[in-house]
């Protein structure tokens, strides 16, 4: 059986149609995520990750350290670790080497 032009015009418009389908459901999805890590990050922002309560930034120097006045945890954001090793010599330059990666 011969295949008519509007068979060849359906098949076509059905294709686009799916993959326009599959594209918007893509960026829904990819929005999802970007959604998920903000109320992730607006949820665990400044908070403890040893025990959850709030963090309080203290100055150390140049550097603003993050600390727990409930477990007494100290926490360091990326670079602050390397900008006090820079600052401090001898026993805490050493101690601080340990964690460079």
């Amino acid at each position: 059986m011969p295949v008519k032009p509007s068979d060849n015009e359906e098949e076509y418009f059905a294709r686009e149609q799916a993959e326009l389908l599959r594209k918007l459901a893509r960026e829904r999805q990819a929005k999802l995520k970007v959604d998920e890590k903000e109320r992730e990050k607006a949820l665990h922002f400044m908070k403890c990750p040893k025990c959850g309560m709030p963090l309080e930034e203290i100055p150390f120097g140049d550097v603003r350290i993050d600390k727990c006045f409930n477990c007494e945890g100290v926490w360091l954001d990326n670079g602050e670790l390397e900008r006090i090793q820079k600052k401090e010599a001898g026993f805490m330059g050493k101690f601080l080497n340990v964690f460079r990666t």
